[in-house]
């Protein structure tokens, strides 16, 4: 199956969002009615970046918020990663393999694509077992977008929004092509099933930026759930067309700092504590109920048995459709948010050692990106110079742009390996799988699958979009 792989210019970002807002709004009866009514499994898995449930329950638990709403048709569990690193890339990367740092080992935001060699992605793993689901990330982190390329089995459509300009208008244009690949499957004649991870990041920039007690988090939450609500109405709205209904999975890698600092990475609740909420087709019997079992690391393992893809022997999360343990944890209570907040403050820190152990992890973590975001900052103000071909001065600053690369990655590279090193002795990466990897494509056992031969309707098509 081929793997579309694109980059969005800022430029789009109006334009998209407008035609969006218009498709969304647009009676069902302007679309035209499928005459097929085959059921095919779609699976929706959104992201938001380092939203604390509290504030969810503060600023956007209203009727107005997509996170209500899909609070209202699923069940939630407010979730923690307490005794982890409570940094994006682990974070996500546990989200999407469905097992923790100390297997994955990844202990910071450079990407390493051998780490998912080892440990493959829910991407992988389904277009490895079942070739014929379509998958699709949409990201405006590019970390996410390479993780859904590596591992030898990459997602069939792979975008990636940049976030030049705001990142509302970033996440903004995230939410357009998400509504747009989910309308595309209105048009679906072969039944294909879907897969589609959307991603948005702006809760996380504000947090670092402001304080996750500051009013820039607080719209940015807001934001957010005016963003899910409009997705959730695109999966209405093309429900209506085709009859096939929709598993959705919301969920974030971690929460944020209450004041403007390091933001996250070490062990305070405010970074600990996590949310999934679950909404299984065809189960409405559930709706507004609590799981008090719920972990981020479920999130791959109920991806795969909802396409009835076999799982890892050596999954640390377990599927949310069927595990005992995790339906055991259901419960109805009377006020949700009464209960979800409840829930929030039963999680403290965990042990002293422990908590200076992950303190160490993520200080020698962090060096290595830090370095190299410094670098690239440099290196784009190099550039801007060279760009203006200023007689000597482009010249000078072209060299010095060598240097700072040359130097500045042989430092980034040491002290990444120091990181590793340390994140190794602290506990990150020490255990090993038990399941053999994946057969890499083209080898003697990897046996060639049927492909279907028409996806759904590519709604990422730039072009097409721009008219």
């Amino acid at each position: 199956m081929a793997s579309i792989k694109q980059f969005l210019c800022g430029t789009a970002v109006a334009s998209l969002v407008a035609g969006t807002a218009a498709a969304v709004g647009a009676p069902a009866s302007l679309m035209q009615t499928a005459d097929w009514m085959l059921a095919a499994e779609h699976v929706l898995l959104i992201g938001v970046d380092g939203v604390n449930l509290s504030k969810i329950l503060e600023y956007a638990y209203d009727e107005n918020s997509g996170f209500k709403t899909a609070m209202d048709q699923g069940v939630t569990g407010a979730a923690t990663e307490v005794n982890h690193t409570t940094i994006s890339g682990p974070s996500w990367s546990t989200i999407l393999t469905g097992v923790w740092d100390d297997k994955h080992g990844v202990n910071n935001n450079l990407f390493r694509p051998e780490v998912y060699d080892k440990w493959p992605s829910v991407f992988n793993l389904i277009e490895y077992h079942k070739p014929e689901i379509d998958t699709t990330v949409i990201s405006n982190w590019q970390y996410l977008n390479d993780l859904a390329s590596a591992g030898g089995y990459s997602a069939d459509n792979n975008t990636f929004v940049p976030t030049d300009g705001s990142p509302a208008d970033s996440d903004s244009l995230v939410t357009a092509l998400t509504i747009a690949q989910i309308l595309a499957t209105a048009d679906n004649p072969d039944d294909v099933s879907s897969f589609l991870f959307s991603y948005q990041s702006q809760t996380d920039l504000a947090g670092h930026s402001f304080g996750g007690g500051s009013e820039e988090y607080m719209q940015a939450v807001i934001n957010l759930g005016a963003n899910i609500q409009q997705i959730l109405a695109a999966i209405e709205q093309v429900k209506a067309i085709t009859g096939d209904d929709w598993s959705i999975i919301l969920t974030t890698d971690h929460g944020h700092q209450q004041s403007l600092g390091f933001g996250h990475g070490f062990q305070s609740p405010n970074e600990t504590t996590q949310f999934v909420i679950f909404d299984q087709a065809g189960h409405d019997a559930t709706d507004g109920s609590q799981n008090l079992n719920y972990s981020i690391a479920d999130v791959t393992p109920t991806i795969l048995s909802l396409f009835g893809i076999q799982m890892r022997s050596d999954f640390d999360g377990v599927s949310m459709t069927d595990n005992q343990t995790v339906l055991d944890g259901l419960v109805t209570p009377v006020d949700l948010k009464e209960a979800l907040t409840a829930a929030i403050a039963m999680y403290g820190y965990p042990n002293i050692g422990n908590d200076i152990t992950l303190a160490i992890r993520t200080v020698f973590a962090s060096i290595p990106y830090f370095l190299d975001k410094g670098i690239l900052e440099i290196d784009k103000f190099l550039q801007s110079i060279i760009d203006q071909d200023i007689f000597l001065i482009s010249g000078l600053a072209e060299a010095t742009q060598w240097v700072v690369n040359s130097l500045g990655g042989a430092v980034v590279d040491v002290t990444n390996a120091v990181g590793l090193g340390v994140g190794y002795l602290t506990g990150a990466g020490v255990i090993a799988p038990t399941d053999a990897p994946l057969p890499p494509p083209g080898s003697a056992e990897f046996s060639i699958p049927d492909f279907h031969v028409a996806d759904v309707p590519l709604a990422l098509d730039v072009e097409a979009l721009l008219g």
